[in-house]
């Protein structure tokens, strides 16, 4: 399978009724540890770049890397730009070799997002790229009242609206998560998320899902969540298991040392995490 489209893998995890799980990546680390672990498990990743992480890293190199990693493996692997609100900048990427972008207009009015998507919409697809775009608030998990007001949720019938105007190839939707870490444990909305998953046929996307307990993923995933965006703890995680090899014991000062210990810990943490999208058995009767 190897390299594939964003909207091929998703559409095979709708089938499945699971998520595939899209990681912020910022070095050849973290895309390989996660391409290396999908592949354990023999399951779909989606690799992302975040617009700033450009300053570390070049898109096309990002690309690069990525496409080098998914022709070791068999899984399939996605390549993502994450949110971006920038024409140019989407073109570039589309440029560097990223076959999927997000055009996030969910800040703007309704019929401003529409308008600014179906731009996107028209110059990626006529390249062959996949677009996901933003409906409904996803704001700041610091923020209660940005994941907990209902009256920032997506409705089904602007998703259907929404989708009907602009032929993106998967929306991002607010039923209840938030960016970073919550400051209360966050309840999504499934009743929602039902009656959008009913009103449309296309993939649906879950940002801020650093901190959503493992149950409550997995019952979105049942019921219409195909895509799952991960970031914040995946950044904390490189950051503490830097500080956490300073306090073991006979420590070797090295650079490569230190990344066999981050690449077990980070490894391990990836696998537990990536079997939520395997769709549970029913107990047999």
């Amino acid at each position: 399978m190897a390299f594939e489209k964003v909207s091929t893998i998703l559409k095979d995890a709708d089938a499945r009724k699971t998520a595939v799980l899209a990681y912020d990546c910022f070095n050849y680390e973290s895309i390989a540890w996660l391409v290396e672990a999908g592949e354990e498990l023999s399951i779909p990743v989606i690799i992302m770049l975040y617009p700033t992480m450009m300053e570390t890293i070049p898109a096309s190199v990002f690309a690069a890397i990525t496409k080098k990693m998914a022709k070791t493996v068999k899984i399939p692997v996605g390549l993502h730009l994450d949110h971006c609100d920038s024409y140019e900048t989407i073109l570039g990427a589309i440029r560097d070799g990223f076959t999927s972008v997000m055009i996030d207009g969910s800040k703007l009015e309704y019929n401003e997002n529409v308008r600014v998507t179906c731009e996107i919409v028209k110059a990626a697809h006529a390249l062959g790229i996949d677009v996901e775009a933003e409906l409904g608030k996803v704001g700041i998990a610091a923020n209660k009242g940005d994941f907990k007001n209902e009256d920032m949720y997506t409705t089904a019938e602007q998703a259907a609206d929404f989708v009907a105007k602009t032929n993106v190839d998967s929306l991002a939707i607010a039923i209840g998560s938030a960016h970073g870490w919550y400051v209360e444990t966050p309840k999504l909305s499934m009743p929602r998320l039902k009656e959008i998953n009913k009103a449309i046929d296309t993939p649906l996307v879950l940002h801020g899902g650093t901190g959503i307990p493992e149950d409550q993923l997995r019952e979105s995933f049942k019921l219409g969540i195909n895509k799952l965006n991960v970031g914040t703890e995946y950044f904390a995680l490189f950051y503490s298991t830097t500080k956490d090899y300073q306090q073991v014991k006979d420590k070797k000062d090295s650079l490569f040392a230190m990344q066999g210990y981050q690449k077990k810990v980070i490894k391990d943490y990836l696998l537990n995490k990536l079997k939520w999208t395997i769709p549970e058995k029913k107990a047999s009767r």
